[in-house]
């Protein structure tokens, strides 16, 4: 019975530093970020701060999102950009075939042959 007391106060003990380091961090925290706690509190709670903090995420997420959108559609229109240079470049002449031809003459036939 006696160890599993003084295991229990080494366990409670364990506990409660945890507790005061957590704790510490905690308030090291509030400091870095500049936190004042609400009108009528003494401190600043963890839920203020989550709150904060979700709300910090939302908005970074939705600009994230909205800034990569802008960037990619930079990008489509330098892509259709440089395509339309390209392609003006590179101006295929076609001239029509005259139809009596030999080369005309063996399509036509290849087309009959290969329709039938």
């Amino acid at each position: 019975m006696e160890a599993f007391v003084l295991r229990a106060r080494k366990e409670h003990a364990e506990a409660s530093y945890q507790l005061m380091t957590v704790q510490k961090s905690f308030q090291d925290l509030t400091v870095y970020f500049g936190l004042k706690p609400k009108s009528g509190e003494k401190e600043v709670t963890a839920g203020h701060l989550f709150m904060l903090w979700f709300e910090f995420c939302a908005d970074f997420k939705a600009r994230w999102k909205r800034e990569n959108k802008n960037i990619s559609n930079e990008r489509l229109k330098e892509a259709q950009l440089s395509v339309k240079r390209i392609t003006s470049e590179k101006k295929v002449e076609t001239r029509k075939t005259n139809p009596n031809s030999l080369k005309e003459r063996l399509r036509q036939k290849e087309s009959n042959i290969s329709s039938i």
